[in-house]
């Protein structure tokens, strides 16, 4: 070999061996969170929308006349120390022997017994208890009336920490046999049999879980009302809670035909101003009634999560429900169960008289009318009459003109009108003094309904073809009774082609357009029907407007105003806003879901409709535009639950792509850079999709509990972007809170520090002591976790995280002061160069430090129990929390080791990384719906990465077999007796042999190396690109040395 051919050779393999340089590329910031942080600002438009744009408080406020009294009930001594919290109590109000009786335990009324729900007080039966009261006065001067009894849990948390609701559950079982006992001893009259339950919130489900208990008989529970009960889990903290309902459910679905077939359970929710269970939650299957506060007769208005419970309105509705379903004879709740059903759904759902229900007389059948009486025939399809002060039985009749297309529809719309019976159909006409008259009509007044509005309003809409062919009417007889003031009818007879509209909503986001669906009603119209097909999933909002256009002058004093009621078909739900003229109107309406679509209901139930009741003095105009803000609002209100499962997993992925970088570059970077430089939600998503598919199909389903994505599919709460937008919502909150904790960091770590080193100084001797304390505590972390486990044994798990996570700060804290504090001492010039390692354990550590946040807060109310149970000495009932403290506290003593910073001289941190993205799809496969399992997969996340740290081999050791490899293979390839050595080719032997050694070392890392471990695409590394689970090795180094390997055989 010439010298030239060897210098050109020599630096071909330098270049080969030479360590790779590292990828700019990777390094650069993606769009990924710039989508991230946009979508986050549309959620928190949302959430403005959510707390901002909500209706006024229509609620009035319910009074009472006197005191309010809440009397102890003396209950066994072995229920009292078994619950020494809970008690029960009787309502009565003001002084004297009412209150005397209550005293004594002397009850002779129908039992009636309120469950608060989640931090509720035993206070909020006052409403419907004093209303009660004063309506049992008012109507049967108390001879008949209902005793109202509440429990008082001490404000549990029962909606956040599941472990107290089996305790509630057997507290309520024997203050139901209390209450029972107060009425065996009593002298006339019928001894109760059975208990009246009304729930708030989490107390209508402990209700509906009496019936679950063993010993308890159902028999004693006639009726239940829910009140804003989540029957579906608003948030799973706990597993308890999650058995908790799959219990109730399991109970009432198989025994909703047998031994609680009697039971009548009415549902009632609060609507759009419930903030903390929405509408959809309340839906039960197995209820005889589920309605919306704002669509129930007589109510018409939303309310909050609170003011459900004294809402003057719904109370009002309620009692007088309660009342109607007193037997005559017994002086009890009726046993008849479809009269029950038939009384709620008349006050709640459908009525159409007075404020009393009763089967026999509320519609006569049919009424003998007054010949003498005013008559008048009506000849235009579109009429108004108004009555003044009615001194005689006013009659108008309207002739079914089937023949005539235009004339097939009627509807009627009644504005002040009291009496109950006014619409009839009538079979045959006579003459009677020269004008036609109607002696006998068939009541219809069953098929009207009250409509909410600014005084008394009912309306009817009548198939004028049926009830010709079907019943045989020849005329329609509106009936104005004598007496009767300030009456107006509307009529209106029309084609139904005409005023049934429907308008497909655009399917996907439209910010600009605004679409005219109805250009200009017919003159005269009363009512239109829109029906809105597309509105199938619950993000979709629209603003209907109905501006009128031309209005003539009214000669009425008292103003008309129009109506638009949003329905939703498949649950009874109805929203409505008032139409009028002037600024005080918005004449707008918003067609967005409370209650998502049954899956399979597309072909079987009608789409959402809006029903204008429009002023036939005007004419309007209908138009549909989407509403941004409001759609956001609906993102809030049903997936809010799904951000925080997002927001671990991301920071879990950030996890794994740091310690993929350490495994290349031996430096882990930081997590803000991880962040906008490597996460893209397709790491996760589509392999989250692809597990929930497999698992669904053929045996794995039947063993493999269901994901959580089937849960949410089940639910029709999925739909085609949801996943990618929560992930993208995910990554722009996980920045943010990044940027929060390095200022809370920077900002308040010395006042922390202080605080925690003042608090110190009060239990130990001296200043100097505490500082020697808290030091040794940082500096020996074995100890910490072991002071840490040992306080979370002896109080609750939940207080050893808060604790763990103080620390956590306060350790970055001071990891990044001495940071800082080398970085001035170099400028300075007592320093040479920085310490990059500790740079690399604050990176390490503060991605660990959010992780464990997040467990922090998923566990912080069973700290809130604890915190209650204090003052009365009471251990939980059960500590989700304590096995997460555990491993977390002794991972901690781990993690801490060698000054906090990673050992970066391990092996397998890319496996490592492939263990920590799974348990990222994890997440995103089981812990969206039921949160709980999300603590177990970040307990799951230090347990794996402090094995990692504890067992995984160093990479030196690899290194030194290499070299023994390397020389035994050198052996092997140059035997002594093959190249004699002379000492005239020493110095080119020698060069030979140093080629050669390096070629050797190559090849035997090409064997132990055959690859890097890298994602079957640059997503992985980069966020970009086609995603997919698979791994693949990629041999670029073997390639290298094929082409020394060539080298070598020219040479």
């Amino acid at each position: 070999m010439t010298e030239n051919e060897e210098e050109e050779e020599r630096p071909a393999e330098a270049e080969a061996e030479a360590p790779p340089v590292p990828d700019n590329e990777q390094d650069k910031v993606k769009p990924v969170v710039f989508i991230g942080l946009f979508i986050t600002a549309l959620l928190g438009l949302g959430i403005y929308d959510v707390f901002q744009n909500v209706e006024p408080n229509g609620c009035s406020m319910t009074y009472m006349y006197e005191y309010p009294k809440y009397i102890n009930m003396k209950l066994p001594e072995e229920v009292n120390k078994t619950f020494p919290k809970y008690r029960l109590l009787a309502y009565g109000e003001g002084e004297g022997k009412n209150i005397d009786k209550l005293k004594a335990e002397k009850f002779d009324g129908i039992p009636v017994l309120f469950i608060p729900g989640n931090a509720g007080s035993h206070k909020q039966v006052r409403s419907l208890a004093s209303v009660a009261l004063r309506k049992a006065i008012e109507d049967s001067e108390y001879k008949i009336h209902f005793d109202y009894f509440t429990v008082d849990f001490g404000e549990e948390y029962s909606a956040l920490y599941g472990g107290v609701l089996q305790n509630q559950v057997q507290f309520v079982s024997h203050s139901i046999e209390k209450i029972l006992q107060l009425y065996r001893g009593r002298k006339g009259g019928q001894v109760p049999t059975s208990v009246v339950l009304v729930g708030h919130s989490l107390g209508g489900l402990i209700a509906k879980a009496v019936l679950t208990e063993p010993s308890f008989s159902p028999s004693v529970v006639q009726v239940i009302i829910t009140l804003a009960t989540p029957h579906t889990p608003v948030v799973l903290m706990d597993k308890q809670t999650h058995d908790f309902y799959a219990k109730i459910d399991t109970f009432w679905a198989m025994g909703r035909a047998g031994s609680i077939s009697h039971v009548t359970l009415v549902s009632i929710a609060g609507g759009l101003r419930d903030r903390q269970v929405r509408a959809g939650l309340t839906q039960d299957s197995q209820a005889d009634v589920n309605i919306n506060s704002n669509a129930a007769a007589s109510v018409w208005v939303s309310t909050d999560h609170q003011c459900i419970v004294w809402c003057k309105q719904l109370v009002l509705t309620i009692n007088r429900a309660l009342f109607d379903m007193i037997g005559p004879i017994t002086k009890q709740i009726t046993i008849d169960k479809k009269l029950r059903k038939d009384i709620f759904q008349y006050h709640l759902v459908h009525r159409s008289g007075g404020k009393d229900y009763d089967a026999d007389n509320l519609h006569p059948a049919t009424m003998v009318f007054d010949k003498n009486g005013y008559w008048s025939d009506i000849l235009k399809r579109q009429f108004t009459f108004s009555k003044g002060n009615v001194t005689c039985n006013h009659y108008s009749m309207i002739k079914i003109a089937i023949d005539d297309p235009r004339q097939r529809f009627l509807t009627l719309d009644a504005v002040r009108m009291s009496a109950d019976d006014w619409v009839f159909g009538c079979k045959e006409t006579k003459v009677h003094k020269n004008t036609r008259v109607c002696e006998v009509g068939e009541n219809l007044s069953s098929k009207s309904s009250i409509i909410p509005s600014k005084g008394k309003r009912k309306v009817i809409h009548l198939d004028l073809l049926e009830m010709k062919q079907k019943f045989g009417y020849t005329h329609i007889v509106v009936h104005t009774p004598v007496y009767t003031e300030d009456t107006r009818v509307n009529i209106d007879v029309y084609n139904p082609r005409e005023r049934r509209v429907t308008y497909a909503v655009p399917k996907w986001i439209n910010f600009w357009r605004q679409f005219t669906v109805v250009e200009k009603t017919v003159a005269g119209a009363v009512f239109y029907n829109l029906s809105l097909t597309g509105i199938d999933n619950p993000w979709q909002a629209y603003v209907v407007t109905a501006e009128p256009s031309q209005c003539s002058a009214q000669a009425e004093e008292k103003p008309h105003y129009g109506l638009a009621r949003f329905i939703t078909p498949w649950a009874n739900d109805a929203t409505q806003s008032l139409l009028g003229q002037g600024a005080n109107f918005t004449n707008s309406i918003t067609a967005k879901l409370q209650t998502s679509r049954p899956p399979g209901s597309n072909d079987t139930t009608e789409t959402p409709q809006i029903h204008f009741y429009l002023d036939p003095a005007c004419t309007y105009t209908i138009k549909v535009f989407p509403s941004i803000p409001q759609m956001m609002g609906q993102m809030i209100r049903f997936y809010a639950p799904l951000l925080l499962p997002c927001m671990a997993a991301v920071i879990i992925l950030i996890l794994a792509f740091q310690m993929r970088r350490i495994e290349s570059s031996q430096y882990c970077q930081s997590t803000l850079l991880t962040l906008m430089t490597a996460v893209s939600p397709v790491n996760v998503v589509l392999p989250s999709r692809m597990v929930a598919y497999i698992l669904a199909l053929g045996p794995l389903a039947a063993i493999i509990p269901k994901n959580d994505i089937q849960i949410l599919q089940e639910l029709s709460l999925d739909f085609g972007v949801l996943p990618i937008m929560m992930f993208f919502a995910g990554i722009g909150t996980v920045f943010l809170l990044t940027c929060l904790a390095w200022g809370t960091i920077l900002l308040c770590g010395s006042l922390a520090h202080k605080a925690v080193m003042r608090w110190a100084a009060t239990v130990t001797p001296h200043q100097v002591v505490a500082e020697v304390a808290v030091d040794a505590l940082s500096r020996f972390p074995a100890i910490l976790g072991c002071v840490l486990i040992a306080i979370g044994f002896a109080t609750c798990g939940s207080l050893a995280l808060c604790l763990g996570c103080l620390c956590y700060f306060l350790k970055l804290f001071q990891m990044y002061q001495e940071y800082l504090e080398g970085l001035v001492k170099r400028a300075v010039g007592l320093r040479d160069e920085d310490d990059p390692s500790i740079l690399l354990g604050v990176n390490f550590q503060f991605t660990l430090a959010l992780l464990w946040l997040m467990v922090t807060m998923l566990n912080l109310p069973t700290l809130l129990s604890w915190n209650q149970n204090l003052p009365h000495s009471l251990p939980l009932p059960a500590d989700p929390s304590l096995i997460h403290a555990v491993i977390l506290c002794g991972s901690l003593s781990v993690l801490w080791q060698n000054e906090s910073k990673p050992k970066v001289e391990k092996k397998y941190f890319s496996v490592l990384a492939i263990i920590l993205q799974g348990l990222a799809i994890f997440i995103a496969t089981f812990a969206m719906v039921t949160i709980y399992r999300l603590s177990f997969a970040i307990s799951a996340v230090f347990v794996v990465v402090t094995t990692h740290q504890l067992v995984s081999p160093n990479r030196e050791e690899e290194e030194q077999e290499m070299e023994e490899e390397v020389e035994a293979t050198s052996t092997i390839e140059t035997p002594a007796d093959e190249h004699p050595m002379t000492a005239e080719s020493a110095s080119d032997s020698e060069y030979e042999e140093e080629d050669k050694l390096n070629i050797s070392k190559a090849k035997v890392m090409a064997a132990h190396k055959p690859g890097v471990i890298k994602s079957a695409s640059d997503v992985t590394d980069t966020g970009f690109g086609s995603e997919g689970l698979d791994w693949e090795y990629e041999d670029n180094d073997a390639e290298d040395i094929s082409e020394d390997s060539g080298k070598e055989e020219v040479f």
